[in-house]
C-alpha cells in the first residue's frame, strides 16, 4: 500500500498519522519531504505509526535521519503507537533505544510540552498562555498572531480533542472557542474543559467572527481576552 501522511498541528507540535508502508522508494521520500517540512516549521514531530504494515531498512534509515535532524535543531520525533512488528524490528537493530516512544498522541505531546529526554519543554515561556480552538487553519493563524502580538502565548488547535490534551499539557489560563464547536459528543465543550482543569475561563467567540472587519475583531476579542485575564492592554 502506499503511504498515505495525513498530518495536524497541536499547538507547537505537528501530528503526522501515516498509513501503509515505510519503504524504499517514492515512499521515503513522501516522508523525508513531509517531515522534514513539519520538523522546520514546528521542531517537534509525533510520528503515529499504528496504521503502518511495514518499514523496511530505507525506512528504518529514513526514520533515525528526520529524528537527528530535529534533534539537531532543537526539537524531536517521537514515535506513537507503534505497531509489535515494528517494535520488534527497532529492536532487533538496536533503533528502538534512539527513539522516545510512546503508546498514545497524548503521551508524547505532553511529554513534548513538559520536556523529556530529547525535548527542552515549552514551559520557559512567561507570557499569559493561551488556547484557541476553531475549524479554519486561517483563523487560527490570525488569531495566534494577534494575541501573540499582544504579549501572550497563544497555542491553536482544529479540535476539541486536541484542545483537551493541550490543556492538559500547558494549564493554559484561557481558552478562546469558535461558536461552532461548544459542544463535544453531545457534552457541553466548556464543561469537558473545566474537568480537567477547573480554573479555565472559556471565551465563545461570535458566530460571525471569521467574517467580521478584522480591525474590529481584533480589537473586540483583545478587550475580551485583557477582561477575562484581569491583564492591561
Amino acid at each position: 500500500m502506499q503511504l498515505r501522511l495525513e498530518s495536524r498541528p497541536v499547538g507547537e507540535v505537528s501530528i503526522v498519522q501515516c498509513h501503509g508502508r515505510i519503504v524504499a522508494g517514492n515512499e521515503v521520500f513522501t516522508l523525508h519531504s513531509h517531515v522534514g517540512d513539519s520538523i522546520d516549521k514546528h521542531g517537534d514531530v509525533v510520528l503515529q505509526l499504528d496504521q503502518v504494515e511495514f518499514v523496511d531498512s530505507s525506512g528504518l534509515g529514513a526514520l533515525v535521519r528526520l529524528m537527528q535532524a530535529a534533534r539537531s535543531k532543537g526539537g524531536d520525533l517521537k514515535l506513537s503507537g507503534v505497531p509489535p512488528n515494528i517494535r520488534k524490528m527497532l529492536q532487533l537493530t538496536n533503533l528502538l533505544a534512539q527513539f522516545e516512544t510512546y503508546d498514545s498522541v497524548e503521551e508524547a505531546i505532553t511529554a513534548a510540552y513538559l520536556g523529556s529526554k530529547y525535548s527542552r519543554g515549552k514551559a520557559g515561556d512567561a507570557r499569559p498562555r493561551l488556547l484557541c480552538v476553531f475549524e479554519s487553519t486561517d483563523v487560527c493563524t490570525f488569531l495566534r498572531e494577534v494575541l501573540c502580538s499582544a504579549g501572550y502565548n497563544a497555542m491553536t488547535t482544529l479540535s476539541v480533542n486536541d484542545a483537551r490534551i493541550l490543556l492538559k499539557a500547558t494549564k493554559a489560563k484561557l481558552v478562546v472557542l469558535s461558536a461552532g464547536m461548544q459542544t463535544m459528543h453531545g457534552k457541553p465543550t466548556a464543561k469537558a474543559l473545566e474537568e480537567i482543569d477547573p480554573a479555565v475561563s472559556v471565551l465563545v467567540l461570535e458566530d460571525n467572527f471569521a467574517t467580521q472587519d478584522p480591525g474590529e475583531a481584533a480589537e473586540k476579542l483583545l478587550n475580551s481576552v485583557s477582561s477575562r485575564l484581569a491583564v492591561p492592554n
